[in-house]
């Protein structure tokens, strides 16, 4: 690898990104015959952890897989590359991330309403269709109520998803596109649109485009893949512990229906998750000169 690394490594950016493009495309090839294999079934708590094992291979080989291999012929070194940085002070970035987006929850319940209620005219009823299909598959994976599957579902639906999504759309398209464009902001904003684009769902595109927003500027501006793991995976638990509070009968309401918080507790949460990101991660702002670029 370290040969082809050398072979590769000058490749323009445009080169690069149809080279992430064809292993992203071999990688869904791959998970689509695997879930044509397994077949989703929820029938029984036995098929439903096949799901789960199912879908946790399914986003390595979509998004794990390409991201490493794009970065081992690219760059050579898996840690530089994707900035695999576990200093003591990432350890607090992470956790002021992690806060940050437990902050942001009154806000993005808002965006997801308005999003949710968009009028798409004759695709209305198409949208819905495929919106319901996907939160029903997630929804399904989330039934179970033992503490050991709540582990499981904490691996498969909010850490993997973390590690892989944050791997290829921050780890090695955003760094494409930044040598690209030669502007942090660009690559951030593109990055985003196709982040949010890649769940197939317009009625969550907005909050999910405001949440790729927030990882872009994370992972440029904290100089460690490390906060936007913990950051993502915070954003995805927090969906998943909702989901066994449901189940177990401790809430009341489904955790797919937004809380919609009243707007002073809105503005105080946003304004207070704002302050945080500009006093821990504003002062990074070096980062975006001297990171490596590939």
């Amino acid at each position: 690898m370290k040969n082809l690394s050398i072979f590769f490594r000058d490749t323009k950016p445009f080169a690069q990104l149809v080279g992430l493009a064809f292993l992203f495309l071999v990688g869904f090839i791959l998970a689509t015959g695997l879930q044509v294999l397994f077949p989703t079934d929820f029938s029984s708590p036995a098929m439903i952890r096949q799901a789960l094992a199912t879908q946790g291979l399914a986003q390595i080989l979509i998004f794990l897989m390409p991201a490493v291999l794009f970065a081992l012929l690219y760059q050579g070194n898996i840690k530089s590359f994707f900035q695999l940085n576990f200093q003591g002070r990432k350890w607090f970035l992470a956790l002021v991330a992690m806060v940050v987006f437990l902050l942001l929850v009154p806000v993005n319940d808002w965006i997801t309403w308005w999003n949710d209620h968009w009028d798409l005219g004759p695709l209305e009823s198409e949208m819905r269709r495929l919106t319901n299909a996907s939160k029903a598959v997630i929804e399904n994976m989330l039934t179970l109520t033992t503490f050991g599957d709540l582990l499981l579902q904490l691996l498969v639906v909010a850490l993997i998803p973390a590690l892989c999504e944050e791997l290829f759309f921050r780890g090695a398209l955003q760094q494409i596109l930044r040598r690209w464009f030669g502007n942090m902001h660009v690559a951030v904003i593109v990055t985003a649109i196709l982040f949010s684009l890649a769940h197939g769902d317009l009625y969550g595109l907005v909050p999910r485009f405001v949440l790729g927003l927030i990882l872009g500027y994370l992972f440029f501006l904290s100089g460690s893949m490390l906060v936007n793991v913990c950051a993502h995976f915070c954003n995805n638990a927090l969906i998943v512990i909702l989901y066994y509070l449901y189940h177990q009968g401790v809430l009341a309401t489904s955790p797919d229906t937004p809380l919609l918080m009243p707007w002073l507790t809105t503005l105080l949460c946003t304004l207070a998750a704002v302050a945080l990101f500009i006093l821990y991660f504003s002062k990074n702002d070096k980062n975006t000169h001297s990171q490596k670029t590939i």
